[in-house]
């Protein structure tokens, strides 16, 4: 884990460069007294953490770490600084840890191990987030068409071109403007396939493609009332259990 020291008290950067070499796997690559030398040494050096002050001159901490969040692959900031009164401004800028002055070898010690599982755990993370990303591109691919049949036609149907599903008497009806068919699919089955489209859950028996909608209703008790863009202006209610989908898509 290599390590970047920032702060403008020598005996400060010298107690703490002392506690991190009594860490195993921890190098020290460098130190800086002002933010400015500190983003110079983070560009040239790229550590996996930086132990940052905050009360320093010409460029502070809190700066510093609003400049680094900009970066690609920022370090982990470890605030480490003598103001407790800070820590809410630290962490507002995405700070990892705050650790107080005297700095204590447990504190540190406690503070590296959480970084160290951070870093370890990162790639672990990526990988994941990459696997979802595909399962939800293979979700996109299959959802490309929908099989609905009119009768014994089977008739391959864009997303885009389904107003809403509403079930029936345990049949699944899906509205479209050029009619009405039936799938085979159940509805938690039709949400899984349609969600990425902008298909969301009113309530357990209707699902409505949002870009469908042509006007929302405040109703009772926090529900709310859609009116769909089909030749009846068909309305479909919102469940209090289902308003939270509907006001991330609308930002109500």
């Amino acid at each position: 884990m290599k390590v970047v020291i920032i702060d403008d008290e020598t005996p400060a950067r010298r107690e703490l460069r002392y506690l991190l070499n009594q860490v195993n796997d921890v190098e020290v690559v460098g130190e800086a007294a002002t933010g400015i030398k500190g983003l110079q040494e983070i560009r040239e050096l790229r550590p996996d953490v930086v132990f940052l002050d905050i009360q320093m001159p010409s460029m502070d901490g809190l700066a510093l770490s609003r400049i680094l969040s900009e970066l690609p692959n920022k370090p982990l900031l470890i605030f480490a600084t003598a103001f407790q009164e800070y820590a809410v401004e630290a962490f507002d800028v995405d700070a990892f840890d705050y650790i107080l002055k005297p700095f204590s070898p447990e504190r540190v010690h406690k503070s590296v191990a959480k970084a160290r599982n951070f870093l370890i755990q990162a790639p672990l993370k990526a990988a994941d987030l990459l696997k979802n990303q595909d399962k939800k591109r293979d979700s996109l691919e299959s959802a490309k068409r929908i099989p609905l049949f009119k009768g014994e036609k089977i008739i391959p149907t864009p997303p885009e071109k389904i107003l809403f599903i509403r079930c029936q008497n345990r049949e699944m009806l899906v509205h479209t403007h050029e009619g009405k068919y039936k799938a085979k699919f159940a509805m938690h089955e039709m949400e899984q396939k349609l969600s990425p489209f902008g298909f969301i859950r009113t309530h357990r028996s209707f699902l409505v493609n949002i870009n469908h909608v042509l006007e929302v209703t405040p109703w009772f008790n926090g529900s709310f009332k859609l009116t769909m863009d089909d030749r009846e202006k068909t309305e479909a209610l919102v469940s209090r259990y289902n308003v939270k989908d509907l006001k991330q898509y609308f930002d109500l």
